[in-house]
């Protein structure tokens, strides 16, 4: 596995390594109900996590594309490195990135600060970054029959995609709490609570429908309900850590 990659690109590409990294824990708010004169816990209504602190120190080394830093000048190696740290820095500087570590998981991240560098004579330049981010795996996806179980990998609810195909037409059908209407046959119904879109064939489908919210997994097994017992089932989710 790379040292460490950037939307799939190593970090090498940039004449770089990492050093060092550190990722925090995460901070749960906790909603609850108001305190009384008993020495009880209060009821928990709902909890909010939030994103973990990530930081990430790196070297930027004085070589270009074929070429080291032998027999070239302080200045030289000093520009050498400093463009290749711009040339990453371009690559993270206001946008959500997907950075994998040597711990095995990705990270969705926003860099919070670009510090200056840290440099001597050598060239190499050292930076410590700093990032949010949400800790995952790959995205996975499972074939389920209806009624069947998914084991959830996450420690927190998860959105998810759910695709049915339908070799029958049904006047409805009800997907994980979606009542989905006039489903022609061949169809191919996704709820996708994800992005919070319902379609059918590719069309929007989400004034033909009935429910309260999006259904989301929970941690662990999983019942993917469906009322058409027909139907092929896939979900896809990306395992995610609060």
């Amino acid at each position: 596995m790379a040292e460490m990659t950037i939307n799939g690109v190593d970090v090498k590409t940039y004449n770089a390594r990492i050093q060092n990294y550190t990722v925090s824990g995460t901070a749960v708010t906790n909603n609850t109900s108001a305190a009384n004169e008993l020495v009880v816990m209060p009821d928990l209504y709902y909890a909010t996590f939030g994103p973990r602190t990530l930081t990430v120190t790196m070297t930027f080394f004085p070589r270009t594309a074929g070429s080291d830093s032998r027999n070239t000048g302080i200045p030289e190696r000093l520009h050498r490195a400093t463009t290749n740290m711009i040339r990453f820095e371009s690559l993270i500087v206001g946008k959500v990135v997907e950075i994998l570590l040597p711990d095995g998981y990705y990270y969705t991240a926003l860099a919070q600060s670009l510090p200056a560098a840290d440099f001597d004579s050598t060239g190499e330049h050292d930076v410590t970054y700093t990032f949010l981010a949400i800790r995952h795996l790959k995205q996975k996806t499972e074939i389920v029959s209806p009624g069947g179980k998914i084991n959830c990998l996450s420690n927190t609810a998860t959105r998810f995609i759910l695709t049915a195909s339908f070799s029958q037409a049904h006047e409805y059908v009800t997907l994980c709490s979606v009542k989905v209407n006039t489903i022609p046959a061949g169809a191919v119904v996704i709820i996708d609570s994800v992005n919070g879109l319902i379609t059918c064939n590719g069309v929007n489908k989400f004034l033909d429908t009935e429910f309260y919210d999006f259904p989301i997994l929970s941690p662990g097994d999983n019942i993917i309900s469906c009322t058409a017992p027909e139907a092929q089932l896939q979900v896809t989710y990306t395992p995610v850590f609060a």
